[in-house]
């Protein structure tokens, strides 16, 4: 049995958690999907913003007072927040896949994440025989753009102007520095976890654009700001065009190495720990980045016809010590805890969607490009291959907690079900059940009071397992770490 595995799972009720986020946001109401949402015939445009390593608990729309991020709520105010929004694998270059074709990673042999140090990875990226979401629109005549982080091949066959898109400005690599350290005016933290010391953009690192890969010299120049920039500036050309236009917006903030402009770590005099503060200025400096390309949209007269997605590639990483350690979401990357899958995931679409607020149905990074390709053909079906669905449909309909998710990257894998998580380790030889309505953070076995579950569970993941291609590269490592309180395996 083939498992078309959408990543998802269901908002807990604020009396069923033991901490203070609960699922309703100040400002934002919070609704059930149900109604038909508008739908218009005009080809909307489609920009995606893709955070790096943003955990759920690190943006205030959910209620939380300890990031403020009022310019990505604005998204949720004109659309809705999904409480339940999941990405596809919990590492970079894996998830950035499923967003990019619709297709669930490993099921195409994109099982691990990428690496270009010491050409460990060498051939890994993403399969050329697959379409992605730049191919697809740009054969409905869209112009299409990728700004930021790409992490899906080094070599020419992966770069981005050979996978439907028109335009390149970023870095193939899956890090680099922000701005030059020695740079006026900005803050360099390093953290316990650092692996080297912040330094020159070299190879895959560095910022290039065009079909060329032309090196872009920018080193005293802050990122985030660049790739707004960049974004801006395409959204103004196309808008005199009559042609819709598609911008993939992968910012890697927050995302290591912690470096930010001076005037937003001021902002953060309260937070005592610099790694965190440093973090939380990155946030601040993004979401003001999210704020220029809302205000660009309306200014051109385009927000009404845009669909607006912004979401986390994954959860945050816990061994760099900046992550919300209080939330049961807030940190788990490389692992298939909730803190690993468990993302941001905010959807407007004005002239498609009516704005909701907070709304609990889960949904994926899978359904994304559904989605694009639904708002620009209603009436024709979607591609059979791909796992995804479209968010306007599922917004009419009544929420369902019942659909089965399947994911991992061996030895670690887990499916879900409704209220119930099956985690399993191949490696460790242990399987452990998990009641997540009474037990979010995931740390108690409950297979003695649910034993048919576990068995029906069990059947669902080796069925999958059984049916996956071998993975085009090997992973790197597994190494066990502690994630809230709470020791699981990650794999990298």
């Amino acid at each position: 049995m083939r498992v078309r595995s959408t990543l998802l799972a269901a908002c807990f009720a604020a009396s069923a958690l033991a901490f203070s986020s609960g699922c309703t946001g100040q400002g934002i109401n919070s609704v059930s999907a149900s109604h038909s949402p508008v739908r218009v015939a005009a080809r909307p445009n489609v920009v995606v913003i893709l955070v790096d390593d943003l955990g759920w608990p690190d943006v205030s729309t959910y209620g939380r007072n300890a990031v403020p991020t009022p310019n990505i709520d604005r998204i949720a105010r004109n659309g809705v927040a999904f409480t339940n929004g999941y990405v596809s694998a919990s590492v970079c270059a894996v998830s950035r896949a499923g967003l990019l074709t619709g297709r669930v990673p490993a099921e195409i042999g994109f099982t691990y994440n990428i690496t270009d140090r010491g050409g460990v990875n060498a051939g890994a990226g993403l399969p050329v025989g697959q379409l992605t979401i730049a191919d697809r629109l740009k054969s409905h005549g869209y112009s299409t753009a990728v700004f930021g982080k790409w992490h899906q091949g080094a070599e020419r066959q992966f770069y981005p102007t050979n996978r439907g898109f028109d335009e390149f400005f970023g870095f193939i690599a899956g890090e680099t520095s922000y701005v030059s350290p020695d740079a006026p005016g900005f803050v360099t933290t390093p953290t316990k976890a650092d692996r080297h010391a912040v330094g020159p953009r070299e190879g895959n690192q560095q910022i290039v654009e065009g079909p060329d890969a032309r090196v872009v010299d920018n080193f005293d120049k802050y990122l985030t700001t660049e790739i707004t920039d960049r974004t801006v500036d395409f959204m103004r050309r196309q808008a005199g065009k009559g042609k819709p236009f598609f911008a993939y917006v992968a910012y890697n903030a927050p995302h290591w190495p912690l470096q930010v402009q001076q005037e937003y770590y001021d902002r953060f005099a309260h937070i005592e720990d610099p790694v965190r503060r440093t973090y939380v200025a990155m946030i601040a400096a993004l979401d003001d980045g999210v704020g220029t390309l809302l205000d660009t949209l309306q200014e051109l007269g385009q927000q009404e016809n845009t669909i607006v997605v912004f979401l986390s590639d994954n959860g945050c990483p816990a061994h760099f010590g900046f992550c919300e350690a209080d939330h049961p979401w807030g940190a788990g990357k490389f692992t298939y805890l909730e803190g690993g899958t468990r993302v941001p995931f905010l959807v407007s679409w004005l002239d498609g969607i009516e704005a909701r607020g907070l709304v609990d149905t889960p949904v994926s990074a899978l359904d994304i490009l559904p989605t694009a390709l639904a708002a620009i053909e209603p009436d024709q079906p979607l591609p059979a291959e791909l796992d995804g669905r479209d968010l306007v449909a599922t917004l009419a309909e009544a929420p369902e907690r019942e659909r089965t998710l399947v994911w991992g990257q061996d030895p670690v894998f887990a499916v879900r079900q409704g209220r119930f998580k099956l985690w399993h380790s191949s490696e460790w030889k242990k399987t452990y059940l998990y009641d997540l309505d009474e037990d979010p953070a995931e740390l108690n076995d409950v297979s003695n009071r649910y034993p048919e579950v576990r068995t029906a569970l069990e059947r669902i993941l080796t069925d999958w397992r059984g049916a996956l291609p071998e993975p085009l590269w090997p992973r790197q490592s597994t190494r066990t770490v502690t994630i809230n309180g709470r020791e699981t395996q990650w794999v990298y």
